[in-house]
C-alpha cells in the first residue's frame, strides 16, 4: 500500500532503491524476522527538520553475510557495501559490526544512509 507521508515515503523509497541495485543479491527487508544472509535489513531512521516541509532522513541499513566474520565474510560485506555506494542513494559511511538476531550472530556493516524528501 503507498503511502502519502514524507516519512513513510522515505522509508519505502529507500528499500525500493535499494531492491533495484543489479548485482546485490540480497533480500531487502525491514523486518529482521525474515534474514536470509546475505541480506540488507532498513532500520527505523533518525531524522531532523530544517524546514516543516523539508526532512532529512538518516538511515542505518545492516548489511550482513554468514560465516565467522574472517576475511572471506569481510570481502563479502565490503562488495555488498560496494554495490550500495555505487547506486549513488546517499550513503555516507559505514562501520563493522557483529549483529545479534535471536541467537544468530552475523558478520555485519551499518552503513549510513542519508536522503532529504518532501511532500
Amino acid at each position: 500500500m503507498p503511502t502519502t507521508d514524507i516519512f513513510n515515503g522515505g522509508f519505502d523509497t529507500l528499500v525500493a532503491k535499494l531492491a533495484t541495485i543489479t548485482g546485490l543479491p540480497v533480500t531487502v527487508s525491514s523486518d529482521p524476522r525474515n534474514i536470509n544472509p546475505p541480506c540488507v535489513i532498513v532500520e527505523a531512521p533518525a531524522f531532523q527538520m530544517p524546514t516543516n516541509s523539508i526532512a532529512q532522513m538518516d538511515f542505518t541499513v545492516k548489511v550482513l553475510t554468514i560465516g565467522p566474520g574472517d576475511r572471506k565474510a569481510l570481502a563479502k560485506l565490503l562488495e555488498l557495501a560496494d554495490l550500495i555506494r555505487a547506486a549513488n542513494i546517499g550513503l555516507t559511511g559505514g562501520r563493522p559490526t557483529v549483529t545479534t538476531i535471536g541467537a544468530g550472530e552475523y558478520a555485519s556493516y551499518d552503513l549510513t544512509v542519508s536522503t532529504k524528501v518532501a511532500p
